[in-house]
């Protein structure tokens, strides 16, 4: 077993996660909103399955880091959002807990899902709010045939200061953040299934019997 207590993955996942991933994922599994674009995309898909590449770039839009993975969505609750490359990271919430698994750092932590999630975007995880409470939603209009719309937090604590979502043919295909440091974090979504059925499994995690395994408020 690894020494090391939460803090070094605490911060993998602030950097890597928390502006990008848990903006995304706090939009996906909300209940539909008013804004034409994707108010369908959220009313008709139950399951969602991609593989992304996600680029963080700089305010001259030089690129900072790339990665690619894999992202599993069955609404309402769950979901998968697997990092393979450069760097390895898994986390998944099952529905009742968040677990966020770090295999180069021999750790894990696991908290209750809605705790987990805390007053991030991601809150809307564990209730019905619907994003029109939380966002100011915008339609873009349409450009080279991904359809975008804005949304803009209420709170003026939040991480980020925008979340564009790009969708074509009613499947979404892109996210783009903007943060207060005026970095942007773009993931794109590619070989994309929607209400195609979704091993349980996807949701579960083994972990090695070496993991560190920090419980937080269990």
């Amino acid at each position: 077993m690894r020494a090391g207590g939460p803090r070094s993955i605490s911060e993998s996942f602030s950097r890597r996660i928390a502006i990008s991933f848990i903006g995304l994922i706090g939009v996906l599994l909300s209940v539909s909103v008013n804004a034409d674009a994707f108010s369908e995309f959220f009313e008709d898909t139950k399951t969602y399955r991609a593989d992304f590449v996600q680029t963080v770039l700089d305010e001259n839009m030089n690129v900072l880091e790339q990665s690619t993975g894999v992202f599993v969505l069955s609404r309402p609750g769950q979901f998968l959002w697997s990092y393979g490359q450069p760097v390895a990271q898994t986390i998944v919430a099952d529905g009742k807990r968040l677990w966020i698994y770090d295999p180069g750092l021999d750790q894990a932590i696991v908290r209750w899902q809605d705790k987990g999630l805390g007053n991030t975007p991601a809150g809307l995880l564990a209730n019905s709010e619907a994003p029109a409470r939380s966002y100011l939603i915008e339609e873009l209009g349409e450009q080279t045939g991904i359809r975008w719309v804005a949304l803009f937090p209420k709170a003026d604590d939040s991480p980020f200061s925008q979340i564009q979502l790009g969708f074509e043919n009613g499947a979404l295909r892109l996210v783009q953040m903007l943060d207060h440091m005026n970095q942007v974090t773009r993931v794109r979504f590619e070989n994309v299934s929607v209400n195609e059925d979704v091993n349980a499994n996807a949701f579960q995690i083994e972990l090695p019997p070496e993991v560190d395994l920090i419980r937080e408020d269990l």
